[in-house]
């Protein structure tokens, strides 16, 4: 029985809008600014994260909010023009005082929600793979997880959502939610491996020789989880030497996860949240479709791979 029926609902609704705000932006343009850890951001991340902020406020205002972007410092008089002319020719309601509401979070609450407005913006910026990422916890605990990757394959845009203990679901062009499993591979030699186009690390490519993988694919974003979760690809490999965040990870993980595959990090442990920090004590983790996971956990760990924290 669905406890998240109303949270999930919106959540698919807001992917869905916001997936028409950033390629808006796509066609019609945007601009480009640096972050001060010297990561990237565009004014259409700033778009789809003030229409979501917008919505989650209206519908669960004692809710508690986590999202990427924090500093308003890009977005100028002239900058809040291009984003309603957005809204209005998306025919989206007024929005109202948008520079405030980038900041907004709401109060603490054991009810929060993620929200990535673009992930992989480096992506976004050269017309490849991104996506559009919003996931709710309850004390922690991931409940649902929604994500919109706009370009997916040759059927267009696609949408994944999942509710804990419910499964997981997509849509692809504008067809009907569709329940989605893992695949069946057994042999990690015919693997359809991803990894990553822009934050892979050395000891990536060194698996994949010793694993003799020969199928695989780099591209950005949180997408890589819905390529396993609906069968497209069987592992996603990911090196991590920075601080990771909840709201890089937290959509993808349930999404896999009810969809009958295994996230964890290298020791085959489930990955932890807290507020906006992923508890990470290895510098990566292993999302796959559970039946080549130990496999792949035994090669990593076996030949000392990275370096153990």
């Amino acid at each position: 029985m669905s406890r998240y029926k109303e949270e999930l609902n919106l959540a698919a609704d807001l992917i869905k809008n916001a997936s028409k705000i950033t390629e808006w932006f796509r066609k019609e343009g945007f601009q480009s600014f640096q972050k001060q850890d010297d990561s990237p951001v565009t004014l259409a991340d700033y778009a789809s994260q003030i229409f979501i902020i917008s919505k989650l406020k209206e519908y669960f205002p004692e809710d508690q909010i986590i999202a990427e972007e924090e500093d308003s410092v890009f977005v100028d008089k002239k900058a809040m023009e291009v984003i309603m002319e957005c809204y209005n020719s998306l025919n989206l309601e007024k929005i109202g005082n948008i520079k405030k509401i980038i900041s907004y979070r709401g109060s603490p609450s054991k009810r929060q929600w993620t929200i990535d407005p673009i992930d992989g913006t480096k992506g976004f910026q050269k017309g490849l793979s991104y996506a559009i990422g919003i996931s709710f916890m309850v004390q922690s605990d991931l409940c649902v997880g929604a994500i919109g990757i706009p370009n997916y394959d040759e059927r267009g845009k696609a949408i994944f959502v999942a509710e804990k203990g419910q499964g997981a679901k997509s849509s692809y062009g504008e067809n009907d939610f569709i329940l989605i499993k893992v695949s069946n591979q057994k042999n990690l030699n015919k693997a359809r491996f991803l990894h990553s186009l822009h934050y892979d690390q050395p000891w990536t490519l060194k698996f994949i020789d010793i694993a003799g993988i020969t199928n695989r694919i780099q591209m950005d974003s949180m997408g890589k989880f819905c390529k396993v979760a609906d069968g497209t690809a069987d592992i996603y490999l990911r090196p991590i030497n920075y601080h990771p965040y909840s709201w890089d990870y937290c959509p993808g993980d349930l999404i896999l996860r009810e969809a009958g595959g295994k996230v964890t990090d290298f020791n085959g442990k489930s990955i932890k949240y807290e507020n906006e920090k992923c508890l990470l004590p290895t510098p990566g983790f292993l999302a796959s479709n559970g039946i080549l996971h130990s496999e792949v956990l035994n090669i990593i760990n076996k030949n000392d791979l990275f370096e153990k924290i």
